[in-house]
């Protein structure tokens, strides 16, 4: 005799922020828990990066191609994909900024009121010089994995987000979107110092998951400003 099946009718919308496109998704089941568990106890932090996209790709219903997802896409849908599967509520602790009190603050956070937040629009098309302009993208979490290493120096790190963020290269005669990995950075390592800032000030405007709460301390009654920002601050 075949054993029922279980939660398939639990379905939950959300829009994928960069993409402005509405999925459906369902809450992560033991399998996936239980891989989950297992990076986290790894300590391996790429392992874990990886792990959270196949959790959003199993989860979510339609098509997702992870290639496509930026990294505050993975941050946004994993943490809603969480709430369901969990609990709609994360318990932090912080500690009283009062001088003399030094007791922990409890904070509660409703994870399902979480929003991405843009703190400026600015243009993604960059003037290089009088013929030439560059089309940007915000980084992809793929490539953020891709990208990140224990060993690898911040100014390292800092030229492949800048490479991998290029979407094309446009002069008046021709729209370039296709290059070698050599190519890119010859070209990265071409810029001055102003058009290599003009770039990375732009991909220091993606948008984040954050949150701004007031805690009151029980102890002492100070209430404290607090502002979570990014998937670590509300686990």
């Amino acid at each position: 005799m075949a054993l029922p099946k279980l939660n398939q009718a639990i379905r939950y919308d959300i829009v994928i922020p960069s993409l402005k496109r509405k999925v459906t998704f369902r809450p992560y089941f033991v399998k996936e828990e239980k891989i989950l568990l297992q990076a986290c106890e790894s300590k391996d932090e790429k392992l874990s990066m990886r792990t959270m996209i196949d959790t959003i790709v199993a989860c979510v219903y339609e098509t997702v191609n992870p290639n496509t997802l930026t990294t505050y896409d993975v941050e946004y849908l994993f943490t809603q994909i969480r709430a369901r599967s969990v609990g709609e509520t994360s318990e932090l602790t912080s500690k009283c900024q009062k001088e003399g009190c030094e007791s922990d603050l409890e904070i509660i956070v409703d994870l399902t009121s979480l929003e991405v937040t843009q703190e400026k629009e600015v243009s993604n098309i960059i003037q290089m010089n009088d013929d030439v302009t560059i089309e940007l993208r915000y980084p992809t979490y793929l490539s953020f994995v891709k990208n990140y290493n224990d060993d690898i120096t911040t100014s390292d790190f800092g030229m492949n987000m800048v490479s991998d963020c290029i979407l094309s290269i446009n002069t008046p005669e021709e729209r370039i979107t296709e290059w070698t990995e050599s190519e890119i950075n010859d070209f990265v390592d071409s810029m001055t110092s102003q058009q290599f800032k003009s770039v990375s000030d732009f991909i220091d405007t993606v948008p984040t998951m954050k949150k701004e709460i007031e805690s009151t301390c029980n102890s002492c009654g100070h209430i404290k400003k607090i502002t979570l920002e990014g998937l670590s601050d509300f686990f």
